[in-house]
This record gives C-alpha cells, structure tokens and sequence, in this order.
C-alpha cells in the first residue's frame, strides 16, 4: 500500500487491499478508515475512493454513513488462491497464460459486472507506469 501519501487512487491501493483492510461483519466511518490507511488528513481521497467502490458493486454504505463491503466483495475476499492452486499457477509456461488470460476476458465480458470492473481495475493497478 502506498505511503502516507496525498492519494487514494487505484495506482496506490488495490481494490483487493482495501477489502481485506474493511474485512468482514465490520462498519468504517470515513475518518476511521482513513486512520486505518495512515491517511488521516486525507478524508476527501479517501471518502472519493471509497464511494468509486460503492459505484462498482463492492461496498455498501449504512443509513448511519458507515461503508462496509457487499456480499459480492466478501466473496471475493474469501476466495483465496491456496498454495497448491497458486504453484500450479506459477508453474505454467508464459505462452499458456495467453490462454489464461483468453478465459479471463471470458468472464469479464460475461461475469458479473463487479468481478469485471475488479478485473479491469486489478489489471490497471498491475499494469501502472513505474
């Protein structure tokens, strides 16, 4: 995650991060997540960055103002490569991953539209100019 910097863009946290940061069965005030991101001062990047996420399907905000993630988001959250799944992973050749990434583009065109917009967003964030 991104150093007490001024920003909360997707090129300083991941989508992915900030979910397991908001975990489960919990509810954030803005002020508090910003805390909890080491960004107390910055509660309008950090109020903005979250509402983008809402946008997306992946939290939800109480009547009491408070973000927590959808049951889609905890899902995803949930959903963790295991070791012997990550080194099968690791193993295939660079030539197979086009055929990963063929069927990948698969479920972006026909999954759900928040596993599609964390999609292209995960591939943004890995993607970003150094």
């Amino acid at each position: 995650m991104a150093e007490n910097s001024q920003h909360a863009t997707l090129y300083d946290f991941r989508d992915l991060d900030l979910l397991l940061k908001l975990g489960k069965d919990k509810e954030w005030s803005t002020e508090d997540f910003a805390e909890a991101l080491g960004q107390p001062e910055n509660l309008h990047g950090v109020g903005s960055r979250l509402a983008w996420m809402r946008r997306y399907g992946m939290l939800t905000r109480s009547e009491r103002g408070l973000w927590y993630p959808t049951h889609a988001a905890e899902r995803v959250t949930e959903a963790r490569l295991i070791a012997a799944q990550a080194k099968t992973m690791d193993a295939l050749p660079d030539e197979l991953m086009i055929e990963v990434m063929s069927r990948v583009t698969q479920r972006y065109m026909h999954g759900s539209p928040m596993i599609a917009s964390m999609l292209r967003r995960e591939f943004m964030f890995g993607t970003k100019r150094a």
